[in-house]
């Protein structure tokens, strides 16, 4: 259970016509797999699920999650985000992927944000589920169109990559 939260942070759950996401995997350990799929909304699908992503306010968002963790990630393990907001904000940050808080203050909005990270080890798993949410009815960013790009990966406390993708979004 511990690795579908870590995996469901790692999906881009947020996404525009209100909401729109595209990402590129470029490292999945060899012992893992993810597979994360939109009932619709999605322009294209790859190996890891479906991509080229959009969802107006409101909407509901379904779909599936098929995934697996290869090996444990123990203490020192590690998650970074290193996006680019509208092109010229930088926000990066590398938190402990399990055992303790993480904390970044988001651009643009200028918010604190600190949220736990799961105990550790975050032991090898796998999960297999479904999802059905309704976004929200209204954008937190009452208007303002935002743009990000960037990079978000998974290293395991030996330094070796679990996961590690290129994203890019845009939420109004």
């Amino acid at each position: 259970m511990k690795f579908s939260s870590l995996a469901l942070s790692l999906a881009p759950a947020l996404v525009v016509a209100d909401i729109e996401f595209s990402r590129t995997i470029t490292q999945l350990s060899a012992d893992s797999h993810l597979a994360l799929k939109f009932d619709a909304g999605c322009a294209s699908e790859d190996d890891y699920g479906s991509n080229d992503c959009s969802f107006a306010w409101g909407s509901e968002v379904s779909g599936s999650i098929d995934a697996a963790l290869g090996h444990d990630l123990n203490e020192g393990s590690t998650f970074a985000v290193d996006m680019k907001i509208d092109t010229f904000l930088s926000w990066s940050f590398s938190c402990a992927a399990c055992g303790s808080n993480c904390t970044t203050t988001v651009p643009v909005v200028n918010q604190d944000v600190n949220f736990a990270m799961p105990p550790c080890p975050i032991t090898a798993a796998g999960v297999a589920q479904t999802f059905d949410e309704v976004l929200p009815a209204d954008s937190p960013l009452k208007g303002v169109k935002v743009a990000a790009s960037g990079t978000i990966s998974v290293t395991d406390e030996t330094g070796a990559g679990v996961i590690s993708m290129d994203l890019t979004a845009t939420v109004q």
